[in-house]
């Protein structure tokens, strides 16, 4: 029997960000009942090139379009999953005219909606209203990776939807010769940018220093998205007296991320980034068995909010922060069965095969 066919196009690493990582995935499996063929996004090869103007975005849409229309016209029985853009203008211009010039070649669209906030945004607006029409109306699956009150399927009427968390590759055991050091280590991963929660992550160490304990140290793992929030950052250090409490790792990847994550004790996520869906470093973060405190954000409490190892707090909220983070410290629970949880969690739910299972439920499901 001849497989069915699917272009996905989309973000591949680099830049890493959970997109990138997520779509990766989807191309690098091997799909039983789907022959798959891809086409890059490379709007941005660094994250501090992500949400910016730059011409030579402009003549990659127009390349990136000629190619998505060759594969579609070369193969009229394709079907086309696409990740939908951020909530802003000039990725969801970029949107209006790729998918216009596009969608109509395929035999069917798949969209997985990574970014949050697009149908809120779509709707605040009636030239955005209008215009999403003609882009984004009567897929025929939204896949739909962050739980909205406001959802893709009922703004941009697909005719089927499908909750698809992404999914996270983490080792099965920690790398020889990791141990935690006596000091209690809180660990971030991702972008370093204010929608991340950065400079919240100072306020807290800084609340924490305050308070007078000691023994605790933040590491910070990522790549700066500009260099004006880098010495705002490191300004703080400098004036609050952070240097012991606070270390900027710089981005680290393979066995080097690996080792952050399994040498740390507890993960720190103070997000309010308008895009956040279902973070992708959540994710490794338990599968590693850490217990996260994070915040009440876009999908993170639909993620993880049941779980009996994370704790939300509000957003922008150093004392809700500081006090999260000194229960653990303080008032440790059981580790072992902490962190034993914590996997679990992540088993049931987010590992590559449960995301790849549900993004062909969905495709099954829309009789693609």
């Amino acid at each position: 029997m001849d497989k069915k066919k699917l272009l996905i196009v989309g973000q591949t690493p680099p830049p890493w960000h959970g997109q990138a990582v997520a779509t990766k995935m989807l191309i690098d499996h091997e799909w039983p009942n789907w022959e798959i063929d891809s086409v890059r996004m490379a709007y941005s090869e660094g994250i501090d090139e992500v949400g910016k103007f730059q011409w030579k975005k402009i003549s990659h849409l127009f390349a990136l379009t000629r190619e998505v229309r060759r594969k579609l016209k070369a193969n009229p029985e394709m079907v086309m999953l696409y990740p939908p853009a951020s909530a802003s203008w000039l990725p969801f211009i970029r949107d209006i005219y790729f998918l216009m010039r596009t969608r109509s070649l395929a035999r069917g669209t798949a969209f997985i909606f990574h970014a949050s906030g697009l149908p809120v945004y779509v709707r605040q607006s009636k030239i955005r209203s209008w215009l999403a029409k003609l882009a984004y109306k009567n897929a025929d699956i939204s896949l739909e990776v962050a739980q909205e009150t406001i959802t893709a399927k009922e703004v941009f009427e697909a005719r089927a939807s499908l909750w698809c968390p992404c999914a996270a590759e983490v080792p099965e055991r920690a790398p020889e010769g990791i141990r935690r050091s006596d000091c209690f280590t809180v660990l971030y991963v991702g972008s370093l940018m204010e929608g991340k929660g950065i400079m919240e992550i100072l306020r807290t160490a800084k609340t924490l220093k305050d308070r007078g304990l000691n023994k605790i140290r933040f590491s910070i793992v990522g790549k700066w998205s500009d260099h004006e929030f880098q010495n705002e950052c490191e300004t703080f250090v400098a004036e609050h007296h952070l240097s012991d409490w606070v270390d900027f790792c710089g981005q680290l990847t393979g066995d080097e991320k690996w080792q952050a994550f399994f040498s740390s004790d507890l993960f720190f996520f103070p997000s309010h980034y308008r895009s956040e869906a279902s973070p992708i470093v959540l994710m490794e973060a338990l599968g590693a068995g850490l217990p996260i405190v994070s915040t009440r954000w876009a999908g993170i409490p639909a993620m993880v909010g049941d779980c009996d190892v994370v704790t939300l707090c509000d957003v922008q909220s150093p004392e809700q922060f500081a006090d999260a983070i000194q229960a653990y410290r303080q008032e440790p629970k059981d580790s072992t069965s902490a962190s034993q949880r914590a996997i679990e969690f992540f088993q049931g739910r987010f590992t590559p095969a449960r995301f790849i299972s549900r993004i062909e439920q969905g495709l099954s499901k829309a009789g693609l």
